[in-house]
């Protein structure tokens, strides 16, 4: 998959969540499309951060990502995280997506 289409399934996601009341303050795209060696099987892992996740348990953020996911039909990884969090760092994939691309900030 070229850059286009994951920027176009990236963006379809931002919409798509924002429709159920989550605004993304930071995409950030990691993993294998970031880096330039995903294959044809790769999925996109994506770190949304956002502070309508505050307040929001483990399982009803992966809940909220995997209808949204469900609903672009979309070879999606996605991570729900709150600006704090992130700043944080105290997740290893928080220190794997540092070295990814912001492909979209508010």
């Amino acid at each position: 998959m070229d850059k286009g289409a994951v920027v176009k399934i990236i963006d379809r996601f931002r919409q798509e969540i924002q429709d159920r009341g989550i605004t993304a303050q930071k995409i950030i795209l990691f993993g294998s499309h970031a880096s330039g060696t995903s294959a044809a099987v790769s999925d996109i892992d994506v770190v949304i951060i956002s502070d309508d996740f505050a307040g929001k348990g483990y399982w009803e953020r992966i809940d909220i990502l995997t209808d949204v996911i469900y609903a672009i039909s979309a070879p999606l990884e996605a991570v729900a995280m709150t600006p704090e969090e992130w700043e944080r760092g105290d997740s290893f994939i928080a220190d794997f997506a540092r070295h990814g691309e912001v492909l979209y900030a508010a």
